[in-house]
């Protein structure tokens, strides 16, 4: 079965419209990864109003709303030299390497200043990601040589969750 998760919102990405779901069989077992998050929100809110109630704190509640906060963090490398590694080409992830010369060294790299062709392409994909209506906050260097990091505004769980899997595509 398909039901519409209406806590987050329908988007159109492509000229097609997108509805976020949730799938789960006519047993109620889930077959997605949102169900979960969906059923744990349920708990939460079941179980964090009960807990206000018994320590009589905020006792006219009546929603608990969980929010999220997903960081997507990855490394940028040159198409020409990416062709030149046949573990990236066939597993899309290093197998193979040596530590790099710098190693990883906060100083040189969390707190320098992106490289202007990084800082070009992270600006092209925070205008994509924003044009669908994801808020993003944060984009900057990680620890690692040629790491980067893009975060969004914490949400609503649900919505953060689906934000993810929209920037992941």
């Amino acid at each position: 079965f398909t039901t519409w998760d209406r806590s987050s919102p329908c988007y159109v990405l492509d000229k097609v419209l997108r509805i976020p779901c949730a799938f789960v069989t006519h047993l109620g077992d889930c077959i997605d990864d949102k169900t979960p998050l969906l059923r744990s929100n349920d708990a939460v809110q079941k179980e964090g109003l009960r807990l206000l109630k018994n320590i009589k704190l905020c006792t006219d509640a009546k929603a608990i709303h969980s929010y999220l906060g997903w960081e997507q963090e990855f490394f940028v490398i040159r198409a020409d030299l990416y062709r030149k590694r046949p573990d990236l080409l066939n597993c899309g992830r290093t197998l193979v390497g040596k530590l790099p010369q710098r190693n990883q060294v906060g100083d040189f790299n969390y707190f320098a200043p992106v490289c202007k062709q990084v800082e070009k392409l992270l600006f092209n994909v925070q205008a994509k990601i924003l044009s669908l209506g994801v808020p993003m906050a944060v984009l900057h260097n990680e620890v690692a040589p040629a790491q980067h990091e893009m975060s969004p505004i914490y949400c609503q769980s649900t919505f953060s969750a689906d934000n993810n899997v929209l920037f992941m595509e």
